[in-house]
């Protein structure tokens, strides 16, 4: 995800993040994943674990790459 500067610190990245847990959740999905590709984008990857996401290896057809990070969160499906 990325943010302009002009419109960072207005909430839109924790907006996107709210409305992707929500529409997965709807969809019965219970874990979300995500790669942020650079690890000096400080204020992303402390959004996402301020979020919830918790580090983990890399998954799906990714290898491990020194310069990204990988994340992963559970949520709680909707009745």
């Amino acid at each position: 995800m990325y943010v302009r500067p002009a419109f960072r610190g207005s909430g839109l990245g924790k907006a996107i993040l709210n409305h992707l847990g929500e529409y997965a959740s709807a969809h019965q999905t219970d874990v979300l994943r995500l790669r942020d590709g650079g690890i000096y984008q400080v204020e992303a990857i402390g959004l996402y674990e301020r979020w919830g996401f918790q580090r983990r290896p890399p998954f799906g057809d990714y290898e491990e790459d020194p310069l990204s990070v990988y994340f992963e969160k559970r949520i709680w499906r909707s009745q």
